[in-house]
């Protein structure tokens, strides 16, 4: 009975470790895509339709802004985020922290070589089905992720924060 009730407790607890985890394991394989370019892998863990309506809200807020609005028309608006949801488009989405923030190189040893390229990242839970993603050393929002629950243990990618100045440095 006590062997029982303890392999009960033990997959208890495995199994709310998976279910707190999945959004970790779902990072990963964001990286891993991003990383090696795979697009397709890439694709596999976003939802188009929320990213769109996301990057939409987001470019409608940049394009209105005062100090835009006179010189570039609205109407780019369908053709910039038919580009940016390319696969190509998202792969640069993706690596967009990395032109607005210099990452802080790690040191292994004394000649300087980098211990590691990968981005350390900080996720954390805005609600039982949505958690946010931020480069562990960001001081800003810019490429920011929004992770949203689909079923039980998937996740899929719906929001890239967008800096501000985006269109200044175009």
């Amino acid at each position: 009975m006590k062997r029982m009730l303890l392999l009960a407790l033990v997959a208890l607890v495995a199994l709310a470790g998976a279910f707190y985890g999945s959004p970790y394991f779902t990072m990963n394989k964001i990286r891993a895509a991003t990383m090696d370019e795979d697009t397709q892998a890439l694709a596999a863990q976003i939802d188009l339709a929320q990213l769109r309506g996301s990057l939409g809200q987001q470019l409608h807020a940049l394009f209105s802004a005062p100090e835009v609005a006179d010189d570039i028309s609205p109407d780019v608006i369908a053709p910039l985020l038919d580009t940016m949801l390319m696969p190509e488009g998202i792969v640069a989405l993706m690596k967009l922290n990395d032109r607005y923030e210099k990452p802080i190189a790690k040191v292994s040893d004394i000649s300087g070589r980098k211990r590691n390229a990968k981005p350390d990242y900080k996720l954390r839970y805005t609600a039982w089905d949505k958690v946010v993603v931020q480069r562990a050393h960001s001081k800003s929002h810019i490429g920011e992720l929004t992770l949203t629950r689909d079923g039980l243990w998937r996740w899929k990618l719906v929001s890239v924060a967008l800096p501000r100045n985006l269109l200044a440095d175009a």
